[in-house]
């Protein structure tokens, strides 16, 4: 015969055992999700402060790349400057080097002209110099001529100038008159004891000269004629 058991039934306790689980389950998820929440805001937190971190290195960088880029434009600035002076600099220095060349030679073409004119008398030729002008073919002649003489008189004089050389294969020669450029000086002057007569000359381009001829003639006085023969090596700067 079968054996009936008979089990007291109390819903309370299985009610209270279910709410405990419930609870405890609640609370292991709620543990869970509370460090995942808390993680994600702290990764946040931490990725927020990285960022602002490399914001602030990046804004200093491009201040520093600014200041660099100031101070590079202000060498490039001085280094033109620097450069600019130099080179005036250095034509000013060539421009007075030049200055002094021509003046020691004309300072020793005028001590040869003061020698010479120490030991002649009467009515002289006593220096040419011939200079080559920035134009091509085209030169400049400075003649001196004394008039050493008793009487401090003043002297009226004749004056030409002819420049010998080779054109092509042939011997050529060149008057003064045919030749002068720009504004040349009269033929005839007057003149006490000194007179420098300036003036200017083009020669043709296959000209070649060798010599220049000299020849002043004083005016009311026979037998004047004074004429000197200058090589164009020796005259020619």
């Amino acid at each position: 015969m079968a054996k009936l058991v008979v089990k007291k039934h109390r819903p309370l306790e299985i009610i209270l055992y279910c709410l405990v689980l419930s609870i405890s389950i609640s609370v292991v998820v709620w543990f869970f999700l509370d460090a995942s929440f808390w993680n994600s805001i702290k990764g946040r937190y931490e990725r927020g402060q990285e960022a602002k971190t490399l914001w602030q290195e990046n804004r200093n960088l491009a201040t520093e790349n600014r200041q660099l880029r100031e101070k590079v434009i202000m060498l490039e600035r001085l280094t033109k400057l620097d450069e600019a002076t130099a080179s005036e600099l250095q034509n000013e220095i060539r421009r007075l080097q030049d200055q002094v060349y021509d003046l020691t030679g004309e300072l020793e073409f005028y001590l040869g002209i003061m020698s010479s004119a120490t030991n002649s008398k009467g009515l002289n030729i006593q220096g040419l110099q011939v200079e080559e002008a920035e134009k091509s073919s085209l030169f400049r002649y400075k003649l001196i001529l004394t008039n050493l003489a008793k009487s401090d008189n003043i002297i009226s004089v004749n004056f030409d100038m002819q420049i010998e050389g080779i054109n092509g294969s042939d011997s050529q020669i060149l008057s003064l008159q045919e030749i002068k450029a720009g504004s040349s000086p009269e033929q005839t002057l007057s003149f006490r004891n000194f007179e420098r007569i300036e003036g200017s000359f083009s020669l043709p381009p296959a000209f070649k000269p060798l010599r220049v001829v000299v020849e002043i003639n004083q005016k009311g006085v026979s037998n004047s004629s004074v004429q000197r023969v200058f090589e164009w090596a020796e005259i020619a700067g």
